[in-house]
Parts: structure tokens; sequence; C-alpha cells
């Protein structure tokens, strides 16, 4: 009584029940959900690594500039606050002049007003009025002291223009003086940023690489666990938030080797355990590949079909086998199984239980009729079959 309970146990344990279909499309959204609220947290963590504050490039420039860089870049910003006050003159300059340009242009139209009247009054032989000539008078007087202010604009405009180039030059000069004298300092700071980048790329890491480690080991130590899913769906946020780090901090031709050499492990794992499965099938392979076989009536070994009682004399393959109709399958006879071994490889497929006498598959682990047998059995057929 002992045994047949600790048989059952085992049967129980070794064929986990999987669940309602509705159950197991819930557990496998509540599984990506875990996963997407994993790599948020762990986006939240390294964002906080990231508030760490890289050197300022202000500050590193001036603890290791000298007396004459200090010189240089001093004479710099003045020359740049000089521009600065001579564009804003030259702006006001040429606005004022644009006035003046206008009020000129309103006093010539006022002239040749006056002087056609002028010209009228000569052909008609009448005098202008005494005001008309004061207004002339006036507008030509106006005219003449603008077009005076107008040529007085140019030549300060001028002027300005030239000291801005003169400006310019000098400072475009102090630029390059100042640039000259910075490249090394400026490759000093570009390394001392590369150095951060890799001491802030390291933080990172050790954060997710134990917990990369941590899955990984859960993942390979409990494949049959009943958290798998929860291990799996950590794994795979904390790897894919490590490869957008890497991505960041390390150059792209480094990020590309390891992406590369990480996809051919991937790739040549697979190809080894699908080989594997081939070479030397584990048992669920084998239980898997025996019970399909069993299903379309073929043998397991040699796929020799298997003729016994009502598909004596019939023929099917693979594709047909459920399309062919034994005779007693329409009367509503049971089919009986007896011993029966494959005519062409030579296995058993079918024999008496040691338990019930009853027939039994051959290759399966358990009777159909009292559930007796184990998985173990199914791999001594197998070396059988390979020694023979």
């Amino acid at each position: 009584m002992s045994a047949k309970v600790k048989t059952h146990d085992q049967r129980k344990k070794a064929h986990r029940p999987k669940g309602p279909w509705l159950n197991r499309v819930f557990i496998g959204m509540l599984t990506f959900c875990f996963g997407l609220l994993t790599f948020i947290f762990e986006g939240f963590v390294l964002r906080d690594i990231e508030t760490i504050r890289q050197p300022d490039w202000e500050t590193y420039r001036s603890q290791r500039s000298d007396q004459s860089l200090s010189e240089l870049q001093v004479r710099s910003s003045e020359l740049g606050r000089q521009l600065a006050d001579l564009d804003r003159q030259i702006k006001r300059q040429e606005a004022e002049q644009r006035v003046l340009q206008d009020g000129s242009r309103n006093l010539q139209e006022t002239m040749q007003q006056l002087v056609e009247l002028q010209r009228l009054s000569i052909q008609k032989e009448v005098a202008m009025s005494e005001g008309d000539q004061a207004n002339l008078s006036t507008a030509l007087n106006q005219f003449l002291e603008t077009q005076t202010r107008y040529q007085s604009f140019n030549k300060q405009l001028q002027d300005q223009h030239e000291t801005k180039r003169l400006a310019e030059d000098e400072k475009r000069s102090v630029d390059d003086q100042v640039q000259q004298a910075t490249a090394p300092i400026r490759r000093e700071y570009d390394q001392e940023i590369r150095q951060f980048r890799m001491r802030l790329a390291l933080y990172q890491l050790l954060v997710l690489i134990p917990l990369l480690l941590a899955s990984g080991t859960l993942l390979l130590k409990r494949p049959q666990s009943g958290y798998y899913p929860v291990f799996l769906a950590f794994g795979l946020a904390t790897l894919f938030k490590c490869y957008l780090v890497v991505d960041r901090y390390f150059p792209a031709r480094y990020v590309n080797y390891v992406l590369i050499l990480l996809l051919l492990a991937v790739v040549g794992k697979l190809l080894m355990y699908s080989i594997g499965l081939v070479l030397s099938p584990g048992k669920k392979w084998l239980i898997k590949q025996y019970r399909e076989a069993y299903e379309r009536f073929l043998c397991p070994v040699c796929e020799y079909p298997i003729r016994t009682g009502p598909r004596r004399f019939l023929y099917w393959t693979r594709r047909t086998v459920h399309k062919t109709i034994p005779p007693q399958a329409s009367s509503g006879q049971p089919l009986q199984d007896e011993p029966y071994s494959c005519p062409s490889c030579g296995t058993t497929l079918f024999e008496d239980c040691r338990q019930c006498g009853h027939s039994r598959h051959s290759l399966l682990p358990h009777c159909s009729h009292c559930g007796e047998g184990s998985e173990d059995e199914v791999v001594k057929h197998d070396l059988k079959g390979t020694e023979t």
C-alpha cells in the first residue's frame, strides 16, 4: 500500500497540473507586468546613480590654467563685450539714419511741390506769396541740414564698422591662442569624463549583475519550479537593462562584439541542445515522441505501421492515419491489443502488464488499465533498442 502511495506521489510530482487556460493566460499577463515593473524599478535605481555630478568644464579649466592663459581669456571676454557694444551702437545709428532718410524724403517732396508752385506762378506771371517763398527757403535749409547729418552718420557708421572689424580680427587671434593653450587641458578633461562614465557604468552594473546572476541561478537550478515564469521575467528585465547600460556607456564597437558573441553562444547552445535531443533524447522527449507515434499507429523507432487486430490488412501513412477507419470501429466493438513486436525493427510495442495482466504499450511509462510503471522504464527500453 505504501509503495502504491509513493508511486502515486512521484507520478503527481512528475506530471504537474497546468491549470485552466484562463488561469494560465492570467498568469502570463501578470508575469509580463512583473517583468515590466522590474524594468521600471531598476530604471529608477539607475537614475538615482546618474545623479552623481560629473566634473564641470569651467571649474576644471580654471584650476589648470596659468597666468598667461587667464589673461588671454580675460582679453577675449573684453573683446566680446566690446563687439556687443559696437553692435548695439551700429544698430542705433542705422535706426537714426533711417529716420533721417525718411525725413529727407518728406522734405524733398515738399520742395518739389513748392518748386512746382513757383513754376506755375512764373508761367502765369504771378508773384509767389511771401509765405510760400519762406516755406521754400525753410524746406531747402532743412533738407541741406538733413543731408549733412546723414553724411555724418555714414561717416560714423564707417568708423564703427572698421572698429568692429579690427576687434573681430583681434578676438579671432586671441581665441586661437586660447584654443591652442586649452587643447591639452581639454584632452585631460575628456579623459576625466570617460573615466567618470566608466565609473558610473560600473556602479550601475554592480547593482544589475548580482540580480542577473541570482535570476540565472534560479533558472538553472529550479527549471521545474512553479515560480519559473517569475524568475524568467525578472532575469529578462535585468538582462535588457544591462544591455542598455552597456550600449550607453561603452563604445559601440565593443557592444557589437559582445552582442555577437552572446548571440553565437545562444545559437550554439540551442544547436547543441537540438542535436543532443536527436542523439541522446531525454525521458520527456522520448515519451512525447513515442506517444505521438502510438497515436498514429506507427512504430516509434522505424515508423513502420502497427498492423494489429482490425488494422492488420489496412495501409496508412503519417498523414492519412486519421482517414483510415478500421472495420470494428464502426460496429462499436472494443479493440483488444495483444503482445506485438514491430516486424521491421523487432522493437516490442505491446506486452502484458506485470501488475494487471492486460496488454499495455511497451514504450510508454504507465499501463492504461492500472497505471503501473514509471518513466525509468522508457529509458530502459531505449537502452535495449540502442544495444540491439
